[in-house]
């Protein structure tokens, strides 16, 4: 995110903090300082909120670290003044797994509040009464704080505003007996309606961070709804729509001059290397390209690298482009009863189905209403 300040980095994932982070703390000072508040007690608040956002990055570490647990990884946490933003690079489609990944950050702030209490009933304070704040300094306020601050984190984050904790929670409980897309569309359109509510509250009740959050909540369901919808439609999509016919091959000892002029006159960029009817490797263009400088056209091009995966041509190409994303594959041969039909390129798949797989990083958002 343009203008986040690294900060640090924690099982590889990296926690920013946005600019405008700055004008909460910001915001409360200048509030603050217009009705008088002393000093010391204005400083006291900014720190109030900075512990806020202590609990909001451990919440977003729940969801980052559980993510890694089902492999799924997290490129960076954001800090923003309304709350932060994991940025997964994608959510599991078992909705089991989404939900774990989910209910984490929320439990990461249950747990917080269930010590700060445990700690407070020990210290012997057994009513949380408003008195506990008129010492700010006092360890006792400050359990209190974290009490009440985590509670509100946690049940905050559970209303069903997808794509919040409690929208996504909904979306992975309806998935589990229903199409993924329709349980999609289901939660967008009770976390759209959440978010008109929270809009229009935070207008009405003067609490413009809440009407922000609204604002988020609204514009990432639709982006999230049409990505998902974008990817059901192209999961139709066959490798033998995209794959190219006619494949070139030539035996080991075929000089690289006669490959070279075999691939310059169509639009393949693949060379088979067959052996006695065996596919033995392949030659990219680019690597024969650079064995005809180095070693000039009359040199046998051999076997060439390890042959490239193989796939059929009825399997899902969008399930073979994220395949060769995930395993570093630049392409494949297309083979039908043990005969290779045709070959596919990762840049072959690029343009059709590159915004839905690279798209917006997944944000798993935390809300602070403030």
């Amino acid at each position: 995110m343009r203008g986040a300040l690294p900060l640090f980095r924690f099982r590889g994932i990296q926690l920013l903090v946005h600019w405008t982070f700055l004008l909460l703390p910001g915001y409360v000072v200048l509030m603050g300082y217009s009705e008088g508040t002393p000093w010391h007690d204005l400083l006291v608040e900014v720190g109030f909120v900075l512990l806020v956002f202590l609990c909001v990055v451990l919440h977003e570490f729940g969801h980052a670290l559980t993510a890694q647990h089902y492999g799924v990884g997290t490129k960076n946490i954001t800090l923003l003044p309304i709350g932060g933003v994991a940025s997964l690079e994608r959510m599991p489609e078992d909705p089991r797994q989404e939900f774990w990944i989910t209910v984490a950050g929320p439990l990461v702030n249950l747990v917080i509040a269930g010590i700060a209490f445990a700690l407070i009933s020990i210290s012997g304070i057994t009513l949380l009464l408003s008195e506990g704040f008129q010492d700010l300094t006092s360890w006792n306020s400050v359990l209190t704080f974290l009490f009440l601050a985590n509670l509100s984190l946690f049940l905050f984050n559970l209303l069903p505003a997808f794509p919040m904790d409690g929208g996504r929670i909904l979306r992975s409980l309806l998935s589990m007996r229903l199409p993924r897309e329709r349980a999609t569309r289901i939660a967008t359109t009770v976390g759209r309606v959440f978010a008109v509510g929270f809009m229009a509250f935070g207008l009405l009740r003067g609490q413009p961070f809440l009407a922000i959050i609204g604002f988020f909540i609204f514009m990432a369901a639709g982006a999230e709804a049409k990505a998902v919808r974008q990817r059901y439609q192209i999961r139709s999509v066959r490798v033998r729509e995209r794959m190219r016919t006619g494949p070139i091959s030539m035996a080991p000892w075929a000089t690289v001059q006669d490959a070279w002029n075999a691939m310059t006159m169509v639009d393949h960029r693949i060379l088979l290397v067959m052996d006695n009817g065996v596919l033995a490797g392949i030659h990219h263009r680019e690597a024969l390209r650079q064995l005809l400088m180095d070693k000039g056209g009359t040199t046998p091009i051999g076997r060439g690298e390890a042959p490239l995966i193989s796939v059929s041509a009825e399997d899902p190409a969008f399930d073979l482009y994220q395949r060769m994303l995930q395993e570093g594959f630049p392409a494949a041969v297309v083979v039908d009863a043990g005969r290779v039909i045709g070959t596919i390129e990762k840049r072959d798949l690029e343009n059709a189905f590159g915004p839905v797989a690279h798209g917006p990083t997944l944000p798993v958002p935390s809300g602070y209403a403030g």
